[in-house]
């Protein structure tokens, strides 16, 4: 027998159920990444999604008898002339994905491809479809937006299994030997302390020397940073707070004498940490690689709190794919619905051609030398 499924659509976070996750932890037995829970998104649209440019639909998807069994949190966004339907994300997430709850039904795509055209029934007119950065699972839950994939994600996440002994993770961690002399160096410089930020005043110092430390890597590197997207400043300063309250927030800091060298700010959900945001400070503290001497620290400190997983989130970096013994690869979701949505299609893979080309790739990073250089 078919599974029957109803669908009830909400355009605000005020709206949606009591069953949607909130927090760390959820009493329904849900599933999830914490880029899809309330707490999460009110951030999000206090600060990317603040231009009111897209319309939001909060999707949830429960049986014949109001039992949930899964929650999208969608968008229509407009570009280029088209009408976007994505997650919300702004790349602000590193997982795309539903919230899922405990089921008995065995996904197939025929089933999922039934659900997904009366999902995309409940939804404004769109033109082109964009799903992105979608597991395959969650916490051994298949998602069954997976199957929707028609092509593998460009780029993977990455994390360490702390479900293994402490010496066998240990093992695993890049030029252990030079690293340990390392922290035995900074040890004779000053007192070294590793601490996890737990209230307001320490927050505040760790989170503006994150910033500070970040938007120094931004320049150098030649990249947009905190300067001039607002957006990603104000949702990591502002919603420091918001997080910690829920009781998500795990702001891990290496400071050297009164310092801060290194910081880690990071997300939970579950026995789930998620890396989001690295920072460290360089100049003549960089042979002491104040950041790989937090990441073990952090590491050894979620082993030690029963974490099942360090994530170190999307991006193929070598030093993540050194740092990490395992891969989560992510598919994808590509296809025009309309003529709208095909001439964008056309227009965005031209944009991503010239991008590919050696002049771009030599001018690009000209534009913030010179726009930082005027300010």
């Amino acid at each position: 027998m078919k599974p029957q499924f109803r669908i009830s659509v909400f355009h605000g976070l005020d709206d949606v159920s009591a069953d949607w996750p909130s927090g760390a932890t959820d009493s329904h037995g849900a599933r999830y990444h914490p880029f899809q829970t309330v707490t999460f998104l009110r951030v999000w649209l206090d600060s990317f999604g603040r231009s009111g440019k897209c319309s939001l639909h909060f999707i949830e998807v429960r049986n014949g008898e109001g039992v949930p069994i899964l929650f999208l949190p969608l968008c229509i966004a407009r570009r280029k002339g088209a009408r976007i339907l994505e997650f919300i994300d702004a790349e602000a997430a590193d997982y795309n994905a539903p919230v899922l709850f405990p089921t008995e039904i065995t996904w197939d795509r025929e089933i999922v491809d039934a659900l997904w055209r009366q999902i995309v029934s409940a939804l404004p007119p769109f033109d082109f479809l964009s799903l992105s950065k979608m597991p395959r699972d969650i916490d051994g839950i298949s998602n069954p937006l997976s199957l929707l994939g028609d092509r593998p994600n460009e780029i993977s996440c990455h994390g360490n299994d702390l479900r293994r002994p402490w010496v066998e993770v240990e093992a695993g961690v890049p030029q252990r030997k030079t690293l340990m002399r390392k922290i035995r160096n900074l040890e004779k410089l000053a007192p070294l302390v590793f601490g996890l930020a737990e209230d307001e005043p320490e927050r505040r110092e760790a989170t503006a020397a994150f910033i500070r430390q970040k938007q120094w890597r931004f320049e150098q590197t030649l990249v947009p940073g905190f300067d001039v997207d607002l957006d990603k400043r104000d949702f990591f300063d502002k919603g420091t707070e918001v997080f910690a309250r829920e009781g998500m927030l795990k702001l891990f800091y290496l400071k050297s004498g009164e310092t801060i060298i290194a910081t880690i700010w990071g997300l939970t959900a579950g026995r789930r940490y998620y890396a989001v945001m690295l920072s460290f400070e360089a100049g003549d503290w960089a042979k002491f690689s104040p950041g790989s001497v937090l990441y073990y620290r952090t590491l050894q400190w979620l082993h030690e709190h029963g974490f099942e997983w360090l994530d170190l989130g999307i991006g193929d970096e070598p030093w993540k794919l050194e740092s990490c013994e395992t891969t989560f690869p992510l598919t994808a979701r590509q296809s025009a619905i309309t003529a709208r949505g095909r001439l964008f299609d056309a227009r965005t893979r031209l944009i991503a051609a010239l991008r590919a080309t050696a002049l771009w790739q030599a001018l690009r990073p000209l534009k913030w030398k010179i726009l930082r250089g005027v300010r």
